[in-house]
This record gives C-alpha cells, structure tokens and sequence, in this order.
C-alpha cells in the first residue's frame, strides 16, 4: 500500500516528522553564555572539535632506510672515472665463444680430460637406469602440477600477431626438477663413499673483477646450483698447445656494456675454512626469454658455448682471489679446475676449465685450458600423443658424462 498523507496521518510518527522539519529550520540565538565564559578564561569547542581532534603526522626516522633514491651520478659513493665492462647473467658475448676465449685468455682444446673420457667409456650403468632417467624427464617437463602463465610465443611471419597464452611448467622449474632428479640417480650409483665428500648448494653468487689491457672487467653471475668438493680437482696432465683466435677489427670487451658505478670486490659463497669449499662442479640454466643479446637477436651456438666458459671462469677466479695465493704476474703456483654444465633442460653444454693464470694480457704466455665438447641432447621431444605420454630421440650418452662429471676427483 502505497504511503500517502492520509495514511502516515493516523500514525503519530507524521507529528515527529513535522516537528523536526520545524525545528530545522529554527535559527539558534546567541545567548551570551560563550561570551562570558571567554571572559572567564574558558576555552569554547565545538562538538567537531571534541569527536573528531585534529592531529598532526609525526615523522618516524627509520635507521638505515632513505627516502630519496641515491643519484647515478659523481655523487655516487660507487662511482668510478674509469668506466667498467660488465659481464652478467642476462647478456651474452656477441663474438661467442672465441671472444670469450681472448677474454678469459684460454686455449680451447675439443675433447674431455682423459680421466673423463676413460670414465665415460669404461662406465657400466644398469640396464633399468634408462627407465628411470625417462621417468625423471616425464616427472619435470610433464607431470608437474605447476600451472604458470608461459612467455609470449611469436610467430616469425606475423610478429604482430598475439597467439593465445599458454599455461604450463615454467621454464627455470622444469630445469630444476630435472637436475634434482639426475642427480639423485647418480648419487644411488655413486655410493656413500662418493656422495659423503660432495654438497649441493642452490641459487649461488660470484663476483670478481680483473684488469685486461688497461680495461676493467667486473663479472657478477650466478650459478644454479653448485657442486663443492671436500678436496679439489687434481690439475689436467700434459701440456695443450694453442693460439688464441684473432678478432681483429673487433674488441674483447664488445658487446659488454659499460658502467661507471661498480665494486671490485671479490665474492665466493662458501667460506674458505669450510670442508666442502672447493669448487666442483657448476649448473646453470639457460632460458631464452631472459638471456639474448644487446641487440635482441637469438643467442647463437657458439654464444651458447662461450657462456659456459664465462661461467666456469668467475667460478675459479673467485676462488683463487678468496685463497689469495695470486702473484704479482698472475700464474697460480696450484691451478684450480672447474667443472661446468649448461643446460635448458633438453640440451647439455660440458666443458672443464683449468685456470693457469689470471693474467689476461695478451702479451700473457701462460694461457688457461677450456676443454669441451658439442652440446648433446637428453631428448628431442616430450610431450602427450594420443592422451599418453611420449618421448622422442632420447640419449643416454648426456647422463652418461653426466655421471662422469659427477664422479671425477
């Protein structure tokens, strides 16, 4: 029923209405008591005043935090006249691994140490270990329940084209998983008597920095996981021959940008009074959406490769200058050798350096060794055909220097 007049009439609740709507319209009438209470010295609020008091924000000085950024310019307590080239994780060489070569001041040798490929050869895996290394591929590209949004996928013709995201395994989860499970299967194989001299430690940083030809080289990388042995690698027998390649009329330091605020600290992460502190063994990932060149081109092979060189090469600078047995010319009285593994999950890049000096001159006659061979793949392909699971191309000749790697002293 609609409410009219003549309803609300015979309600008493129409007399409040008509009263308040009087009474708001009423003028209040200066009475004079605020006027003699002034008088009096009393101070008049308002009801505002009372229930809702004006405050001021106080400043809180918080030790160690500053509200202005600090400025890249001279003022910087890091800045340097002389302008640094820095190497890190998102950039490659744009000569690959020859100037990574004439960089690092390192010979490449194409083949493994021959401790390696002795182990690699007379190594006797069981028959069902290829079922299981199978099982771990399946386990890390495929039947993790991680759900992700997964990069943009373009297409070559039609750049401008926006295919529809996809939703899947991220890429550095799928790397992980899958080291985390070879490694376990090598460990099995291993023993106790191995696995008991050997620690893994995940998401490790390196930085150093060195003179090369009066240009300042700063290196910061990091390393996916780590390898630490309870004694160091015994230095590679024999004596390798070798120039290094000419880049004439490109520079060293191309493609490395420059920077005026850098540290030339040295960092290892492990301690060196610790047992396991020497280095063994290097893995780091490779994912395409975060690493490329300046120039935004795909990384090449051969940039692949002098990656892993980089790498491996912070890794003994850093621990020779922790040691701080370096001399004034710069060759190391007890060489120190790194392992390194670069992998995006489906393609393996080994490679061993021995590092003789730190002296990256050209005019430097005691050279550094790089062995390595091509990148191998673990598979070609992984995924689900016809609702089941399949793998395509695998080879069990990545695990099998893998194991190698792993059990070499």
């Amino acid at each position: 029923m609609r409410l009219t007049n003549k309803l609300y009439a015979q309600h008493i609740g129409w007399h409040f209405k008509k009263h308040w709507q009087v009474q708001g319209r009423r003028v209040p009438k200066d009475t004079g008591a605020a006027a003699e209470l002034l008088k009096m010295g009393v101070q008049v609020k308002t009801s505002e005043d009372v229930l809702n008091p004006k405050t001021e924000p106080k400043l809180v000085e918080i030790v160690g935090a500053s509200l202005k950024p600090i400025p890249e310019d001279e003022t910087h307590p890091n800045w340097h006249s002389t302008a640094c080239h820095l190497f890190g994780d998102s950039n490659v060489l744009l000569g690959g691994l020859p100037q990574a070569q004439v960089l690092t001041n390192s010979i490449e040798i194409n083949e493994f140490p021959r401790q390696i490929d002795e182990a690699i050869f007379n190594s006797q895996l069981p028959k069902t270990l290829d079922r299981s290394v199978q099982n771990a591929i399946f386990s890390s590209q495929l039947l993790d329940a991680q759900q992700v949004k997964l990069p943009k996928i373009k297409l070559a013709d039609r750049p401008a084209y926006n295919l529809p995201r996809l939703y899947g395994i991220s890429q550095e989860r799928r790397n992980r998983l899958l080291i985390n499970k070879l490694l376990f299967e090598i460990e099995k194989l291993a023993g106790r008597s191995v696995t008991v001299r050997r620690k893994l430690i995940d998401n490790v940083t390196f930085q150093t920095s060195l003179i090369k030809d009066n240009d300042v080289l700063v290196f910061k990388i990091s390393g996916d996981k780590l390898i630490s042995s309870a004694r160091p690698l015994d230095a590679i027998k024999g004596k390798f021959n070798g120039d290094l390649p000419d880049l004439y009329p490109m520079k060293s330091t191309v493609s490395m940008p420059k920077q005026h605020i850098y540290t030339e600290n040295t960092f290892y992460p492990i301690r060196k009074d610790i047992t396991c502190s020497h280095p063994h063994t290097l893995f780091t990932y490779f994912d395409k959406t975060i690493v490329g060149n300046v120039h935004g081109s795909e990384v090449s092979k051969t940039q692949f490769y002098g990656r892993s060189l980089l790498k491996a090469f912070v890794v003994a600078a850093s621990r020779a200058k922790q040691l701080g047995d370096v001399p004034a010319n710069g060759v190391l009285q007890k060489p120190i050798v790194v392992q390194c593994i670069q992998t995006d999950g489906q393609e393996f890049h080994f490679g061993v350096l021995q590092l003789n000096t730190l002296n990256l001159n050209t005019d430097s006659a005691t050279k550094n060794y790089w062995f390595h061979r091509p990148s191998v793949e673990l598979f070609s392909e992984c995924s689900y055909q016809t609702g089941r699971l399949y793998l395509g191309g695998y080879n069990s000749e990545a695990f099998r220097i893998l194991n190698a790697f792993y059990n070499n002293f």
